[in-house]
């Protein structure tokens, strides 16, 4: 059985999917159950390989039931508070609480009940502003943390690494791009939307889509490509997974103009147009220092990954999911 984390959001949902259209049996972890849409994204068949627990990760003796309940062999840790950096002060406690003690928890627990190997899922936001947004950025760049979500990220990162040299299993980490896709939506522990959701959104409701920033790159990544990564390193031998940490992206970055142009493409009365000032723009995509875009050398030679998604041809997938789904 696989444990996700974090399985009725945004990366839990796709990762859910991915894993029981594989065959996997899979138990769902989160606070709150997955969202009466999902009904019949999920097949009857996949349904009876899903199993839902409501568990808050901070509670250490509540994690140890979990694994001593269900033959949990494999993990798949995604579950986390997201917040902005002017959050970081009124939210301190609980990012920390959740982001880094609750990977811990799970780590310590894991110990001992028979698990085989644990996937943390992590962000490129750890390189904070590095490349200049053409530079290749590999897992061996140095870290650039900005916030304390990105702070817990790598602080879970290094309890990663300690808790693989025990020896007991073996410890991946992903660190994936900026995503979109499928099952972006606000939730309990998710307030802060895509620029993309964002764009279809307005796009749908009729609101013309003012832009600052054109030019501004990010690695966006579809989320189905976001979850066949750490598939892939979730049932890669011991003998290909060679490394620690792999970045999990499509490699490239893509302009903010370049997607508006392709979202008017797929997106019927779509309207943009882009503004020289901030405070004229209802989508503000300006980054001053843009990372550059991640290099996936080693996902790729490791456990034969290929993103099958560029930007256009994920957008119009989003687009179709969107209008069965996102004006819900």
């Amino acid at each position: 059985m696989i444990l996700v984390t974090g399985a009725t959001g945004f990366f839990g949902i796709n990762q859910v999917k991915e894993l029981l259209a594989k065959g996997k049996e899979v138990l769902a972890l989160d606070l709150d159950d997955f969202p009466a849409s999902t009904q019949s994204f999920f097949t009857r068949e996949e349904r009876e390989h899903l199993t839902f627990i409501s568990c808050d990760l901070r509670n250490r003796d509540a994690t140890k039931a979990v694994f001593k309940r269900y033959p949990i062999k494999r993990v798949i840790h995604a579950g986390a508070v997201t917040v902005l950096e002017n959050e970081d002060e009124r939210k301190a406690r609980l990012v920390m609480e959740v982001n880094a003690g609750g990977t811990f928890n799970l780590l310590e627990t894991s110990i001992g009940a028979g698990v085989k190997r644990f996937i943390y899922v992590s962000s490129s936001g750890v390189y904070g502003s590095r490349g200049g947004g053409v530079v290749p950025l590999h897992e061996t760049t140095p870290y650039d943390p900005m916030g304390l979500y990105v702070a817990a990220k790598i602080y879970s990162e290094l309890l990663c690494r300690r808790f693989n040299e025990f020896g007991h299993f073996r410890v991946a980490v992903a660190r994936i791009g900026s995503p979109y896709g499928p099952w972006e939506r606000p939730t309990g522990t998710r307030h802060t939307m895509s620029m993309i959701y964002s764009m279809l959104r307005m796009g749908f409701s009729g609101e013309e889509v003012r832009i600052y920033g054109a030019d501004s790159v990010r690695d966006w990544t579809h989320m189905r490509d976001i979850v066949r990564g750490t598939t892939a390193l979730m049932l890669c031998s011991d003998e290909r997974l060679q490394h620690l940490i792999y970045n999990v992206t499509t490699g490239q970055n893509v302009s903010t103009g370049r997607i508006a142009e392709r979202i008017a493409q797929v997106t019927p009365n779509f309207t943009y147009r882009f503004v020289h000032y901030a405070e004229e723009a209802n989508i503000v995509a300006h980054l001053p220092n843009p990372r550059g875009p991640l290099d996936i050398t080693r996902l790729r030679e490791n456990c034969g990954y290929k993103p099958l998604f560029d930007i256009e041809a994920g957008l119009a997938d989003y687009a179709e999911w969107f209008k069965m789904y996102g004006t819900m």
